[in-house]
């Protein structure tokens, strides 16, 4: 607050200033000169500044008294080195001013007041100006201060007077300061003031108080764990409790679980001996579901102890807990996904070695007939390599890297066809019970995938009913914002139809429920399963752009949820557009010839027990064929599978050499059976270049990735048929007969 004495410096003419006012030496009546007067009262404590200056400085210096936070800039003019006082030189200044300020006479004549004073002497019952002195007529005491302060003022000295006017429960006390203006002779100056309170200043809240208040956990803890103070958001972390102290004998240690506590107890302990610790403490809170928390410890600043000598320290809480699961849910994610992309590249070279011993165990049943003791040991070794080939199938869709041919499909019918199926899977102790939806949409997904996935869920229900129950299969429609509810793992917005496995069986704990979709996890005993089925599951509803949800409890059963997206215009028009390509989608715009590395290890595994059935019974030939393959082990199995059927094969390891063999050859070549994946050129690439040699040449491509990964890097107008690995000796005869037949229908 500003000081009364103070209140007003008068400075009469520039240069001539008494000594007991600031003043500046009259070197120039300028704006920088008045300026260091301004400054001055600014740094005094001056509300209002009265200077004698030129008339064309004025405007400047007023804003240069509001720029310095002034009350206001009193102005007497001075023209041609003169004074001339005038009346309203100051007065809109006066009137500015926010308290009550009066001019007068040096008898005590009224000459000017503002609009504050005004309204102050009709409100103490006076209808003309009056001042102060009249003001005290009633109170002897205050008057005989009043005049005081009066002649005080008169002398050339600031005075000051205490004044209480008003009836009873509504005095006001004025704090009244009486200044000359310009010379003593010149009049007065009376600005009123509200007198200064009393009253005990106010104290400042407690600590208590300002716990209360806080919005965040924060504690004082002593060395033993005791809670000293904590705000409520604290006690609602850690304990549980909203209502801020109740919960005073608290221990801290007891919020927090066993294996955790020392650490806090360290911590504690080095913050109340003053020792500033910078990393935090997660710990886990007692009770359920358990909570995480992080814990920031530092000393408590008030010379580190209170009134008994202990030593306290700060605890600010974070609660983590969904952090927490964030991280555990990518952790999760990423360790999925590591699986899948390492699961995609041993495909692609297990298919490779499976390719090799079912073809050469093609080659030597050729030559063996089924009474020969060899026979059956062969036919062992082409079995088991089917097996392996389906272990293999099954890595590639939990990997999502297996060839999709989806179709426009209503879960109705496709449920009707398996139920027959699922009964005799289930056996008598398990009854089915099939609820379809009404009007369904219709989805887009492979049937034979789609099939999979309905009976390993219904497989894996039955073995969680080993006393039997019930296995019910529902269907419904779900809308997008019903979608956007239920699922919070990023799946793309639109409508879904879901499909429903419920079963009365065993239930799962959550710690089986985070592990089930994982590869080879298997609760059951050993011998029993592969722990691919669940994993297979996850992955073909993920490719077909779906996702997959789990609910169980112990003894409660458990509910699968497969959501799958509803079939569009759009979608139909580009089935693959949606479809998840797995971890190592970055393949789409890779060459193919980083594949090799591991890169792109997408695929898919066509069982030969599956494979299509011969157009022809006659699967001879006498085309010229061009094989590319750089695994040695297949390019010999499939040049001596074509060589027995009469074809003309000419091989190569790389794409480079077969180029050059076709050149050698004036581009007279009938098919070419390429590789997708090669050193130095791949297959795609090779079959556009010998597209430019032989424009008419069928194109038969086979790998292990899945046909969609590289299809799309080709030019649209360029037509190949393609072979999955691994593949037999008339899966294999079979595609070259059928591509060398569409070329001669052609």
């Amino acid at each position: 607050m500003i000081r009364p004495e103070r209140e007003f410096a008068i400075v009469d003419e520039i240069g001539q200033a008494p000594a007991r006012y600031s003043g500046i030496e009259r070197t120039a009546e300028t704006v920088v000169a008045a300026a260091s007067v301004v400054a001055a009262a600014v740094v005094a404590g001056v509300a209002l500044v009265a200077l004698d200056v030129a008339p064309a400085t004025a405007a400047s210096l007023a804003g240069l008294g509001a720029v310095a936070g002034t009350g206001g800039l009193l102005f007497w003019r001075t023209s041609g080195g003169r004074a001339r006082r005038r009346a309203n030189a100051g007065g809109e200044v006066i009137d500015a001013l926010p308290y009550p300020v009066l001019v007068s006479s040096r008898g005590g004549l009224p000459r000017r007041a503002n609009a504050a004073y005004h309204a102050m002497n009709r409100r103490f019952g006076f209808s003309r100006l009056a001042t102060p002195l009249r003001w005290a007529a009633s109170d002897p005491d205050a008057a005989a201060a009043l005049y005081r302060a009066v002649r005080q003022a008169g002398e050339g000295e600031p005075g000051r007077a205490r004044l209480t006017l008003g009836r009873a429960g509504e005095a006001e006390s004025l704090d009244i300061q009486v200044m000359p203006a310009g010379r003593a002779s010149d009049g007065l100056v009376f600005s009123i003031l509200p007198a200064p309170s009393t009253a005990a200043p106010a104290e400042p809240a407690s600590l208590a108080a300002i716990f209360d208040r806080m919005p965040v956990a924060l504690a004082l803890v002593s060395k033993d764990g005791a809670i000293a103070e904590a705000t409520p958001r604290f006690w609602r972390l850690l304990f549980g409790g909203g209502q801020g102290r109740a919960e005073a004998d608290a221990d801290l240690w007891q919020a927090v679980a066993e294996p955790d506590r020392t650490a806090l107890i360290g911590a504690v302990t080095r913050g109340t001996d003053g020792e500033d610790l910078s990393a935090p403490i997660d710990v886990t809170l007692e009770g359920e579901p358990p909570r995480a928390v992080r814990l920031y410890v530092a000393p408590f600043s008030e010379d580190g102890t209170e009134a008994g000598g202990a030593g306290l320290a700060i605890v600010y809480a974070v609660d983590t807990t969904e952090q927490r699961a964030l991280e555990m849910q990518f952790a999760q994610s990423q360790k999925m996904q590591a699986v899948g992309q390492l699961a995609g590249g041993v495909a692609h070279d297990f298919n490779n070695i499976l390719t090799a011993i079912i073809g050469f165990s093609d080659l030597l049943l050729m030559n063996h007939r089924p009474t020969d003791p060899s026979f059956q040991d062969i036919m062992n070794i082409k079995q088991n390599a089917n097996r392996a080939a389906g272990l293999v199938k099954q890595l590639l869709a939990y990997s999502r890297r297996q060839t999709l041919r989806p179709s426009r499909l209503h879960l109705t019918d496709v449920l009707a066809d398996l139920t027959v199926m699922l009964d005799r899977l289930l056996g008598e102790k398990v009854t089915l019970k099939v609820v379809h939806g009404r009007d369904l949409w219709p989805v887009l997904a492979d049937v034979s995938q789609l099939e999979q996935v309905i009976i390993n869920l219904s497989v894996n229900a039955r073995d969680a009913m080993p006393d039997g129950g019930e296995l019910i299969i529902r269907t419904t429609n779900l809308s997008a914002d019903a979608v956007a509810k239920m699922v919070d793992d990023g799946i793309a917005p639109g409508d879904f139809v879901m499909v429903e496995v419920v079963d009365t069986g065993t239930g799962m704990p959550q710690h089986v429920i985070d592990k089930i979709f994982e590869p080879f996890f298997s609760t059951k005993e050993v011998g029993r399963g592969t722990g691919l089925g669940l994993s297979t599951v996850y992955g073909i509803v993920k490719q077909t752009g779906g996702t997959i949800l789990v609910d169980s409890r112990p003894g409660e059963g458990t509910t699968f949820r497969v959501l799958l997206p509803r079939a569009t215009a759009a979608a139909e028009a580009d089935p693959l557009a949606g479809v998840e390509s797995g971890p190592a989608s970055a393949a789409e715009t890779t060459p193919l010839v980083a594949a090799d590395a591991g890169i792109d290890p997408v695929g898919a595994v066509a069982e030969p027990a599956a494979a299509p059935e011969p157009a022809a019974e006659d699967l001879t030939g006498s085309a010229t064929i061009l094989l590319v393959e750089d695994e040695d082990t297949i390019r010999a199995f499939a040049e001596r599978a074509l060589s027995t059927r009469g074809y003309v094969v000419h091989q190569a390891p790389t794409g480079e050499e077969a180029l050059a063999l076709a050149r050698e050859l004036d581009g007279e070549i009938d098919l070419l059976v390429s590789d997708v994946v090669m050193p130095e050129m791949d297959g795609p690439t090779l079959a556009v270049e010998l597209r430019k040699l032989a424009p008419d040449v069928p194109i038969i491509l086979m790998s292990g990735y899945a046909e969609d990964v590289f299809s799309r890097t080709l030019p649209e107008d360029l037509d190949f048929a393609f072979l999955p690995k691994p593949f037999a000796l008339k899966a294999l005869a079979t595609a070259v007969k059928d591509a060398l037949e569409g070329r001669s229908a052609g």
